[in-house]
């Protein structure tokens, strides 16, 4: 499907080449498809190669013919191994492990969450059909609870439910540094990092409104062990947020710095908690799970 895009160089994008910029601004295009499947590209409306660098101010026009969307008959059931805290007609829990890829995408066509649902042989909702059964996702590096649709209807409910904040979404991770406040609900923006196209991170202008609430459970001069309540679902946002204030996650490449004691050490970050009012069962449904054995290991360092 081709679109058309245009912006302004800002002082970000500035001195690079146009294929990084345009990467850089918009995060879901790739060079490799840019140069593949660009037909139209001028800079201050004169054509222009891909090669050029930015000057600030220029403003920038392409036509770029969008791959089109996998099918889910173009996804390869597979078979994975899941840990199943839930099933009904309706729906799915599934506790994902660290590293696994929600939904297939470029660089992730095997291995992912949904091949592995698809190799279940199971009814799963295809309002995306794309991402059957997936309604929210969580990271790769994040491991817990998420839950899937079985069907249309249960898919739109759940929709809902996630678009006016009626699903409790807990986690449970633990950061480098002590925590100075025993809770605090945390307000800003997020949007994406101008410098790093695979980082978000906190901006004054634009971006999306976020909210994340946490509360201390344990803490030392090294690390804290905190409870977070996600109020809203942006991309990276308890990342952000925690690296913002300065308290980094433990095992976190993207948002902490290298540490030698725990350059082995995963996401300690875990979805734990997932409840809601199912409409269907006429029942409120809540479902939690311990900490990764990796994360315990690292907690029995904590003391209060």
């Amino acid at each position: 499907m081709k679109k058309k895009y245009a912006f302004f160089v800002n002082e970000f994008l500035q001195n690079k080449r146009l294929d990084v910029a345009i990467t850089e601004k918009f995060s879901f295009i790739t060079r490799s498809s840019l140069k593949n499947s660009i037909e139209l590209l001028t800079v201050n409306k004169k054509n222009q190669k891909l090669s050029y660098k930015c000057k600030l101010g220029d403003k920038i026009y392409f036509e770029y013919d969008e791959p089109p969307a996998l099918e889910k008959e173009d996804i390869k059931p597979e078979k994975i191994d899941l840990d199943i805290i839930f099933q009904d007609q309706n729906y799915l829990v599934i506790n994902k492990p660290y590293g696994m890829v929600v939904h297939p995408a470029k660089g992730n066509f095997s291995g992912t969450l949904v091949n592995a649902l698809l190799g279940l042989n199971i009814d799963l909702s295809d309002v995306d059909k794309s991402r059957p059964g997936i309604v929210h996702r969580i990271d790769k590096e994040t491991s817990g609870l998420i839950i899937i649709a079985k069907n249309n209807k249960s898919h739109v409910y759940l929709q809902e439910l996630f678009k006016n904040r009626e699903i409790s979404k807990k986690y449970r991770a633990i950061v480098k540094g002590y925590f100075k406040e025993p809770s605090i609900l945390i307000q800003n923006n997020i949007g994406r990092d101008p410098n790093n196209r695979l980082k978000m991170t906190v901006v004054e202008n634009g971006g999306k409104y976020s909210e994340t609430y946490v509360t201390v459970i344990s803490r030392n001069k090294e690390m804290s062990y905190l409870d977070i309540d996600l109020l809203t679902g942006r991309t990276h946002q308890i990342r952000v947020h925690l690296s913002d204030m300065g308290y980094p996650i433990i095992g976190d490449k993207i948002y902490s710095r290298k540490s030698l004691k725990y350059k082995d050490a995963p996401l300690c970050l875990v979805s734990y908690r997932l409840s809601f009012f199912d409409i269907f069962s006429n029942k409120l449904l809540d479902f939690a799970i311990d900490e990764p054995k990796e994360m315990k290991i690292i907690l029995n360092n904590i003391k209060n």
